[in-house]
């Protein structure tokens, strides 16, 4: 199967985990799910690559493949003396391959890191740029659909008639309820609708206030999981006694 064959069915089936639409961009997408691209990974792979070949940990009939850097090929001392002269290539194909496009990527690596002395210290300076993002426990909890337009609440695709608007699906940002933007922040905190399910909902969570729209989307990072899961289900019970989203 194709390459981009291959990252379209990774980007669906990361919609189909997390509830969210087309309107969210992938890194956000992604950051929801805690997925690595596939891109990433053989981003990675490639760099992996590049490191064992250029410090001769794979049998020398592998990195003798490998070109020399421009240092070894030139007489004048250069800025760039330590990166791999690239291959020509004539197609895309072969650009995309594994030594072609190792070479590009590691060249385009900090020195510092091209030159670490340990194949595990490496994988770890490069962990940080392709590790997918950390998905708190309090995400996971809670009724499937609750969850899911939680979720696309915290990436601004939602039902709000804000979010229908800046995706081209609303004719107006405003609620019903006033002349006011409907955001997430005016739903949860301001609307006039809900004052009785806001009550129950401050009520609920007492003891972490004061509140505002940033931990009722994404938690709060000084609390525990006990804690912040206890928020999350009390702005579960909100989303459900408002029907706003039925």
């Amino acid at each position: 199967m194709p390459t981009l064959s291959l990252q379209k069915l990774q980007n669906e089936s990361a919609r189909i985990v997390t509830g969210l639409t087309r309107s969210v961009s992938l890194d956000n997408l992604f950051n929801e799910c805690g997925w690595q691209t596939l891109k990433g990974r053989r981003e990675s792979q490639k760099l992996s690559f590049m490191y064992k070949a250029s410090h001769g940990i794979v049998p020398s009939y592998i990195s003798d493949l490998i070109p020399p850097t421009v240092g070894e090929t030139n007489q004048y001392t250069l800025r760039n003396n330590e990166k791999i002269r690239c291959p020509a290539v004539r197609t895309a194909v072969s650009r995309n391959s594994c030594i072609p496009a190792g070479i590009q990527l590691w060249n385009n690596l900090d020195p510092n890191i091209r030159n670490i002395n340990t194949f595990n210290s490496f994988k770890l300076s490069i962990r940080n740029k392709y590790s997918p993002a950390y998905v708190p426990a309090y995400y996971l909890k809670g009724n499937r659909s609750l969850s899911v337009i939680h979720a696309r609440l915290r990436n601004n695709c939602s039902d709000l008639h804000l979010d229908l608007f800046n995706n081209s699906i609303g004719e107006h940002p405003y609620c019903t309820c006033s002349t006011e933007i409907e955001n997430a922040e005016h739903y949860f905190l301001k609307c006039t609708n809900f004052i009785n399910q806001r009550v129950t909902l401050f009520n609920a969570t007492r003891k972490f206030h004061p509140l505002n729209i940033n931990t009722l989307l994404f938690g709060n990072s000084q609390l525990s999981i006990e804690e912040n899961s206890v928020i999350f289900e009390s702005v579960h019970e909100f989303i459900k006694q408002t029907k706003r989203f039925a």
